[in-house]
C-alpha cells in the first residue's frame, strides 16, 4: 500500500493549522525568495550536555520544519521572514544549522537576524 498521498495530506493539514507564512531567501546566486509555510517545532529549553559542561543556553532551540517540495535547500545564512507565532509580527530568523531532513520537511534551527 502506497501512503504518500495519506503523508502529502497530513502535511498539508498539519500545514494549514498549525504553519506560519514565511518567506524564504537563500543566498546568491539561488536568492529568489520562495514564499511557503513553515512549522514551528517546539523544543526542550535544556539540550543535554555532557557531564560537568556548564549550562550553556537559555532559551529554546528556535526550530522551524519547511516542506521540502517549495524548498530545493536550505543552506546557511538563508533567510527567513516569518511570525514567530500564528498572527503574530513578522521577524527575520536566519538558518544556522539543519536539525534534520524528512521525507516531507526539513527542520532547521533559526535565530534571530
Amino acid at each position: 500500500m502506497d501512503l504518500g498521498p495519506l503523508r502529502t495530506l497530513a502535511l498539508s493539514l498539519n500545514l494549514g493549522a498549525h504553519g506560519v507564512p514565511a518567506t524564504v531567501t537563500r543566498p546568491a546566486p539561488d536568492d529568489t525568495p520562495v514564499v511557503t509555510t513553515g512549522i514551528w517545532i517546539t523544543t526542550p529549553l535544556e539540550d543535554p550536555q555532557p557531564y560537568g559542561m556548564d549550562f550553556q543556553r537559555a532559551e529554546p532551540r528556535r526550530v522551524m520544519a519547511l516542506p521540502r517540495s517549495a524548498l530545493a535547500s536550505l543552506p546557511r545564512e538563508t533567510v527567513i521572514v516569518a511570525a514567530d507565532t500564528i498572527g503574530g509580527a513578522t521577524k527575520t530568523w536566519r538558518v544556522d544549522s539543519l536539525d534534520r531532513t524528512d521525507a516531507d520537511v526539513v527542520r532547521v534551527i533559526l535565530v534571530a537576524a
